[in-house]
């Protein structure tokens, strides 16, 4: 009889520490992306404080290792409705994590546009001269510059997505490449003189913490089960028609912008298309 209890209460003590080691596993992602956050957000209120954002800014638009058109059509990759878009269409059918990802594009909407209205950081077009910045597609002037949308868009856009494919078994140097454009497209915005250097760190830490807030949101309210129902795929269905008639007015004078626009746009109405034709066309027939 000791010998049995002793072995129950040695595989007790196993099972106990397993489960330990398994917690610390997941918590390591946890602990990692609240340490890459909290070093964004550091990073850029020392740029702030500094001559560095200046001085980087200058720089980047002194020598430019990439043309304008590359910048551009990145730029375009940050857009609030085009990070929608990709979501959405990342999706394998409505309700798999529309919930997390409209939650997501809310809150760090609100996010961004708050922020905006308690640090007015004056736009770099409107604090340096023109003669030492290659403006591209007419950044914006006036606005608040301080945090950056399109760099939480693109970073949000890409834990999402990441996330998702990871959990579909999808390789980890294809989720690296995933990282690097979401990371060119965030830069793109100091590229195009529509941001400091500061603005796209910070934008990227606000991201980080944003898809963690709604994460933790999703899990303990979702909506994926309305996303489910008809009224659901209406909404959807009329989300896409947004996107599409958004990315009808042109963001670019390049025709290579305005196309890449175009296909997404006919891309959007499509998907809206093909909603109703599995929710309501089958139905009938």
């Amino acid at each position: 009889m000791s010998q049995m209890y002793g072995y129950v209460d040695g595989k007790y003590m196993r099972s106990r520490t397993s489960n330990r080691i398994r917690t610390i596993e997941l918590n390591k992602p946890l602990l990692g992306a609240a340490a890459l956050m909290v070093a964004c957000l550091l990073f850029s209120f020392w740029l702030m404080i500094s001559e560095m954002n200046r001085e980087w800014m200058l720089h980047i638009h002194s020598t430019p290792f990439m043309p304008a058109w590359f910048w551009s059509i990145l730029n375009l990759g940050g857009d609030a409705w085009v990070v929608l878009l990709f979501l959405l269409l990342a999706e394998r059918r409505p309700g798999e994590v529309t919930s997390w990802v409209l939650k997501t594009w809310i809150l760090g909407a609100l996010v961004a546009q708050l922020l905006k209205q308690i640090f007015p950081v004056a736009r770099p077009a409107s604090v340096l001269s023109p003669d030492n910045l290659v403006l591209i597609d007419h950044p914006p002037l006036i606005s608040g510059s301080m945090p950056s949308g399109h760099a939480l868009a693109a970073i949000s856009c890409c834990l999402i997505v990441c996330a998702l494919l990871h959990s579909r078994g999808v390789r980890h140097w294809q989720l690296a490449v995933i990282a690097l454009i979401a990371l060119l497209v965030a830069w793109a915005r100091v590229s195009v003189g529509a941001h400091w250097p500061a603005d796209v760190f910070a934008g990227a830490g606000l991201a980080i913490a944003v898809v963690a807030a709604t994460h933790y949101w999703e899990k303990h309210s979702s909506w994926n089960e309305w996303f489910t129902k008809q009224s659901g795929v209406v909404f959807l269905i009329f989300l896409h028609i947004l996107i599409a008639l958004h990315l009808t007015s042109a963001q670019s004078q390049l025709f290579a912008v305005q196309f890449v626009q175009f296909s997404l746009s006919c891309l959007s109405l499509l998907k809206a298309l093909s909603l109703i034709k599995e929710n309501f066309f089958r139905r009938l027939i």
